[in-house]
């Protein structure tokens, strides 16, 4: 096993004989402080309001084990930084009733040095971009890293269906010291909770928010009419009621934050659990869009190329309502009017801070026209009032030089969350990964395909084990009017870009003038494709090779399905079948969640693209395998 760590962009295809051109990176970590400076902080205190919470807890860590250039603790993630030793971290929630004050205070106690001399941990490198060479992984060796022996994150989401306050606490037993390995074998962690006075959801009205022009409302009328027969209670709202506040009073600087704030009084006063936006882009020269979006801004370090991407579609933001006091998330919390900020270069600091964790279950139909509205929603209902296979389709290969087939490990991993389901592969290990195939195997009739290689909006593809001069044929939007499947599966396809739905024939990033991207183009189809694509809409991370035990599960999977677009797909179908989620926005919500609270602190940049920019491009209450 090759134990050097990377973590690398998933390359892109941007031409029709499918050719690389994303860059490779490692993360960065948030400077020398951490989101918490002080060693005690109280967050949220009222000492006239606090109560006693009795809550002081012992954490009590093994010596760690150092051997053969790897470095494991029990209970700890191994964390990856760029030019950064590895370093355990231990990651624990707690959760308390939504809108809770706490007051936090963690100790350390009686930190050691460890006796072994001379040591020097593996380090994280800088893969390089096609045009850059390639820099060493190294630190100072008179560094102090991390700089902090914790740290911790409050954020407002959804835990097993209800609204909580979640506090993540983040311990490093083990931090290097000029040469020198420090260890903390304990850790006390005192919290206090108040509780809030009122409750802050009180409505119970409608389950399925549905927002959408003015113009399309007569269509929906169906999908209304089914979802209400199947119990799920739902309103339509139009982007002009919104904005004219004819239901709330209207808020915000632009379309796209009154929306969120109507989603926000949603949530609050009809006890709304799901929402559909419904538009995409309209056809035309300048971007313009039928239901808007919000563009995340989080530039890649490497300055002087043209396949940095500084921007990106993400839909999370409609469903990131709540920072961790329960005040309104704006993505904008330095007020520039520039949103989810992350200036280029080394060393710069996240400009707003933001909570992340789903509020509610969202997705988007992104319809360029009433056609595909009607395609859509007609396979939708059609699904719902079905009852489909047990048949998985994996699709992979070997993505990354580092050793194993990453495709194929994450693929067979998927099978594992899925007893029960009969498997149909096509591994490149095995055959040739065609168009052809793919479509033999889900013409046959499946419930999910999942797709693991790499991507562009209009193409995905992998390599034969060790082949990485060639790719494999793969699937583009010209094989998708062929696509005929009478059973409609959820489709997943891991690669970047996979779900971006801003591309055109006049606005094209990262591919060739095409009229809509991959995984949309999918989902809509008509007579055939999928009911659904989850994908990205931007470059996510990628972790082959083996360092050690990435998501801390105490079981030393390869990382490419420990952390990364990997874990998050992964996630998705462990959702579903390990815990038991039934509709689609949870699934994705549960993936989307668990991937932050592992992942989101301490290396921010490359993740945030993975779990920003992985969407539901369909309907977010759509009943899993539809209804009995």
């Amino acid at each position: 096993m090759n134990n050097k760590p990377s973590m690398i962009c998933v390359c892109a295809l941007i031409t029709l004989s499918i050719l690389p051109i994303s860059t490779g990176f490692t993360m960065d970590t948030m400077g020398n402080k951490s989101l918490h400076e002080e060693p005690v902080s109280a967050i949220g205190f009222n000492s006239e309001a606090l109560i006693e919470y009795p809550l002081i807890e012992h954490i009590v860590f093994q010596t760690p084990d150092i051997s053969q250039g790897m470095i494991s603790m029990e209970e700890c993630a191994n964390i990856l930084a760029e030019n950064k030793p590895v370093i355990p971290c231990y990651q624990k929630n707690y959760v308390f009733p939504a809108g809770s004050s706490l007051a936090i205070q963690i100790d350390p106690v009686d930190p050691v040095i460890l006796n072994y001399p001379d040591v020097v941990l593996p380090a994280s490198p800088i893969l390089p971009a096609p045009g850059y060479s390639l820099i060493p992984g190294s630190y100072d060796t008179d560094m102090t890293y991390p700089s902090e022996r914790f740290t911790y994150d409050i954020k407002g989401g959804i835990v097993e269906g209800e609204h909580k306050t979640i506090l993540t606490v983040y311990l490093y037993p083990l931090q290097y010291q000029a040469g020198k390995l420090v260890f903390v074998n304990e850790y006390e962690i005192q919290i206090d909770q108040t509780a809030p006075i009122q409750p802050l959801f009180t409505g119970d009205a409608y389950d399925l928010l549905v927002v959408t022009p003015e113009a399309w409302i007569t269509e929906l009328e169906p999908f209304i009419q089914h979802k209400e027969s199947h119990g799920v209670t739902t309103k339509v709202v139009s982007l002009n009621e919104i904005y004219t506040g004819h239901y709330f009073s209207s808020r915000g600087r632009d379309d796209a934050e009154k929306i969120k704030y109507f989603i926000k009084d949603a949530l609050e006063n009809w006890g709304t659990l799901y929402v559909l936006l419904v538009g995409g882009r309209i056809p035309g020269i300048q971007e313009s869009w039928f239901t808007p979006v919000r563009y995340a801004h989080i530039a890649r370090p490497l300055t002087g190329s043209n396949e940095v991407e500084h921007q990106y579609v993400s839909d999370l933001y409609f469903a990131d309502i709540y920072d961790g006091m329960y005040n309104f998330s704006s993505w904008d919390t330095d007020g520039n009017n520039v949103f989810s900020e992350w200036e280029n270069g080394f060393g710069k600091k996240l400009q707003d801070d933001m909570d992340l964790y789903p509020d509610v279950y969202l997705g988007r139909w992104a319809c360029r026209n009433k056609l595909e509205l009607k395609w859509i929603l007609e396979k939708t209902i059609q699904y719902e009032n079905s009852r489909g296979s047990n048949t998985l389709v994996l699709v992979g290969g070997d993505n990354f030089e580092p050793d194993g087939f990453e495709g194929e490990i994450v693929g067979d991993k998927t099978a594992e969350y899925l007893p029960g389901y009969a498997t149909e592969k096509i591994y490149a290990s095995q055959m040739d990964v065609t168009a052809s195939a793919i479509k033999e195997a889900v013409n046959a009739n499946a419930a999910f395909i999942h797709l693991h290689g790499h991507a562009s909006p209009m193409s995905w593809s992998t390599h034969k084990p060790e082949n990485f001069d060639v790719w494999e044929k793969g699937i583009d939007i010209f094989d998708l009017p062929f696509f005929f499947n009478t059973e409609y599966p959820i489709a997943v396809i891991g690669g970047c870009h996979t779900a971006m739905f801003n591309v055109s024939m006049t606005i094209h990033p990262w591919a060739p003038p095409v009229p809509e991207g991959l995984g949309w183009w999918l989902a809509r189809k008509y007579q055939g494709g999928a009911i659904a694509t989850l994908g990205y809409s931007a470059f996510p991370v990628a972790t082959p090779g083996e360092s050690g035990d990435l998501d801390g599960d105490g079981i030393n999977d390869p990382d490419c399905i420990e952390s990364g677009y990997g874990y998050m797909q992964l996630e998705f179908f462990k959702a579903y079948g390990v815990q038991g989620y039934q509709y689609l926005g949870e699934c994705w919500q549960y993936a989307v969640s668990s991937y932050i609270d592992h992942f989101k602190i301490p290396y921010l940049r490359y993740h945030l693209n993975t779990l920003q920019g992985f969407v539901i491009l369909g309907d977010p209450s759509l009943k899993i395998a539809g209804y009995p």
